[in-house]
């Protein structure tokens, strides 16, 4: 029996030598480059280096009985570098995602992943995971491409074993490239959203429209039971919202924007603070929404500079027509840039409930 275990292990040391020797040049390069990557990311925000990374945190919860929830989160976070589109400017204005990990968590299981893209081609080069089940089994892979995304090698772990990739099906090459471009979807849609085509909006059937005095109250009842539900949210054991934070220096003053999304069974709040750590305005919005749609209701901006502060609040009526305005300026664009912006994080914030599973 003791020759048979040396044997074996003789056999496992000889095959993991052979698979070093026989690892692509292509690998041992991401390797190094991967190393730097992390080197970038140690020194993020520190050593004078501005911070530049998106953090999101998921939380959808799911109440199972009276005595019983299932806790669940997912924590993503982008690190990025900054570059030039446009020429005529003197500072860099769109963004590149470099690093992705992810932390998901549900009553003791755990999944942490690492999805690493090329700095200058923004193209996939390696993937990792590590997932966790609450009794302690433990399975990994990682899988290294080449320049067209193509996989080249990958290596993976069952229960702390060496294993072959047909042991355990926690991820695949594809499935981790898919997920890629997902994180790279939601990362552009939060980043570079200023370089996209603005979407448009679906245009349907006209609806019946409510006399103007009962849309407002509608409202405005909806907005103060919106309001304390979020509330009530943040405080509960089952919490059902979405918190977006870009830490970002595009030029000036570093500034700093938080986001939150609530949600049931649909997204009903969004608010968001853009706040400068020095000089330069600090802004917060609003956007309502009609329960259980995604027909925005209420807008409100409010922005603030050098002890100045303005204020536009934009009523929609049922087919997001624009009823009412309340500003102090005269010029307004009657909640044209709102229905965007609104639209544009819904969007985002269906790709992230996908995510969370």
């Amino acid at each position: 029996m003791k020759r048979l275990l040396l044997a074996l292990h003789v056999l496992l040391v000889t095959s993991m030598a052979a698979q070093a020797q026989g690892e692509p040049e292509r690998v041992r390069q991401i390797r190094k480059m991967y190393a730097d990557a992390k080197e970038q990311i140690a020194r993020n925000g520190k050593e004078g280096m501005a911070p530049l990374d998106l953090k999101i945190v998921v939380n959808n919860a799911e109440e199972v009985s009276e005595d019983f929830s299932l806790d669940n989160t997912t924590e993503l976070t982008f690190y990025f570098n900054k570059f030039r589109i446009n020429s005529e400017l003197d500072y860099p204005d769109a963004s590149s995602c470099y690093f992705v990990t992810e932390n998901w968590t549900s009553n003791g299981h755990l999944r942490y992943r690492e999805v690493f893209f090329d700095p200058n081609e923004g193209t996939l080069l390696f993937s990792y995971m590590h997932g966790e089940t609450d009794a302690g089994f433990v399975v990994e892979s990682r899988y290294y491409y080449d320049s067209e995304e193509k996989l080249i090698w990958q290596q993976h772990k069952v229960g702390g074993e060496v294993a072959t990739p047909n042991a355990h099906d926690w991820t695949t090459p594809e499935g981790d490239k898919e997920l890629a471009q997902h994180y790279m979807e939601i990362f552009d849609e939060l980043m570079n959203y200023k370089h996209q085509p603005a979407a448009e909006a679906t245009v349907g059937s006209q609806r019946a429209t409510s006399p103007l005095a009962k849309r407002l109250s509608f409202i405005r009842t909806n907005y103060a039971q919106s309001k304390e539900k979020a509330s009530e949210n943040l405080k509960s054991d089952t919490p059902h919202n979405i918190q977006i934070v870009v830490r970002d220096q595009t030029w000036g003053p570093p500034q700093t924007i938080e986001t939150s999304l609530y949600f049931d069974k649909s997204c009903y709040l969004i608010t968001e603070h853009n706040h400068h750590n020095d000089m330069g305005p600090d802004s917060y919005s609003e956007y309502l929404f009609a329960p259980q749609s995604t027909d925005l209701i209420f807008s409100y901006t409010c922005a603030q500079e050098e002890g100045q502060k303005f204020e536009w609040r934009y009523y929609y009526d049922e087919n997001g027509k624009c009823i009412e305005v309340k500003s102090d300026m005269e010029e307004h664009d009657s909640g044209a840039a709102d229905k965007k912006t609104a639209r544009r994080y819904l969007d985002i914030f269906k790709k992230l409930l996908d995510l969370a599973v």
